[in-house]
């Protein structure tokens, strides 16, 4: 998950005096999972930290320059809005996940607003001067630099750090990924192309990393966001693929088991009209599945699977009824032939046996290979 640079406080006459950027921690295009990883957790606390405590300067700065103004000027607006800001600058030292940080700088930001509201107006009634004002502002800020610094230096160790464990992270993951491809007998080499591109970026990563060079990391991390977005889609494009190569052959191994079945019936004089009807509609599918599949509609693909599902079950039914009524044409023919032999049996010729009339053909059930699944 990417922090990307946004202002806390924009507009009015005060942007120059109480406003900060949150840098990018992170980057775009990674596994969701890294946002609440410790390590950049850590890293958004200890950015908390150094702007809360900038802007705890600033705001010191413009209360004090206020109170030297008209006596009738209170700061006690001012103050209390301090107080919320800093509250909620606390309060994130003990959250453990990345959505609940973000909305504290939300609020952050509405409590930097309502300050900056207030500082208008009080500076307005108190006839105060911008200048001034600023003059203030700085001083107290240069007055805390050693703090400051100390702040700062935290916050881009925890930040390289939690960057550079993102980015092996996230190496693995998608090597993971192309590895498992591989296995399956798909030709991953494009994948890999693109995957070498992101490694190799690494090195200039850690390099504006520990530049504190902002510009540049923006741009390794644009580079870094597009490279993962082609990734991803060649991916996705090499699993639309297999999976498409992969349903369509199971299909036609399915139906031709189907046809296979109903032949050998046929072949034993068996009715068969109502299941190969059953198994022509399903024939028919096997074109709109080729064509969901080019198409990556998976709407498509899940309506053609249910049709399937439906007339595989109703295959399956007129087989089953086929073989039963074959059983009962068998047995009723052995009742008639085993009449024929008692009535022979008191005649002269009753030690004759009926030709055959009791035999018993061998119709075995009728499985079926699912083409439903996909």
């Amino acid at each position: 998950m990417r922090l990307r640079t946004r202002d806390l406080l924009t507009g009015l006459f005060v942007l120059s005096l109480i406003a900060i950027a949150i840098p990018a921690v992170g980057a775009t295009g990674t596994s969701q999972s890294w946002a609440d990883n410790p390590e950049h957790i850590t890293a958004m606390q200890a950015f908390t930290a150094y702007s809360g405590q900038l802007f705890k300067d600033k705001m010191n700065g413009a209360i004090q320059y206020i109170g030297t103004l008209n006596g009738s000027v209170s700061t006690s607006s001012l103050q209390s809005d301090e107080q919320q800001f800093l509250a909620t600058v606390a309060s994130v030292q003990s959250m453990t996940t990345s959505d609940a940080i973000t909305q504290a700088w939300g609020t952050m930001k509405d409590q930097i607003a309502q300050f900056r509201t207030d500082l208008k107006t009080a500076l307005t009634a108190g006839n105060g001067s911008e200048t001034a004002l600023a003059a203030a502002v700085n001083a107290s800020v240069t007055a805390d630099q050693t703090n400051l610094q100390n702040l700062l230096n935290t916050y881009w160790t925890d930040r390289e750090t939690s960057r550079l464990d993102e980015f092996s992270f996230n190496d693995a993951r998608r090597t993971g990924i192309i590895a498992n491809l591989t296995a399956k007998g798909i030709d991953a080499g494009p994948a890999q192309a693109i995957e070498t591109q992101i490694q190799a970026l690494q090195p200039t990563l850690k390099a504006d990393l520990d530049a504190r060079n902002d510009g540049e990391l923006i741009q390794v991390n644009s580079q870094l966001d597009t490279l993962n977005q082609q990734l991803a889609a060649e991916v996705q494009n090499l699993a639309w693929q297999f999976r498409g190569t992969t349903r369509l052959a199971h299909f036609d191994n399915t139906t031709t088991q189907m046809q296979d079945r109903l032949a050998n019936l046929s072949a034993r004089g068996l009715d068969v009209s109502s299941a190969q009807g059953i198994l022509t509609q399903i024939l028919g599918i096997g074109p709109q599945l080729q064509t969901a599949f080019t198409n990556r509609d998976q709407t498509s693909l899940t309506s053609l699977n249910q049709q399937l599902v439906s007339l595989d079950q109703q295959f399956v039914q007129s087989i089953r009824e086929i073989i039963s009524q074959a059983r009962a044409n068998q047995t009723a023919m052995g009742r008639r032939g085993n009449q024929s032999a008692i009535s022979f049996s008191y005649g002269p010729r009753g030690n004759l046996t009926p030709a055959n009339g009791g035999a018993n053909q061998n119709f075995a059930p009728v499985g079926h290979a699912s083409p439903a699944s996909g």
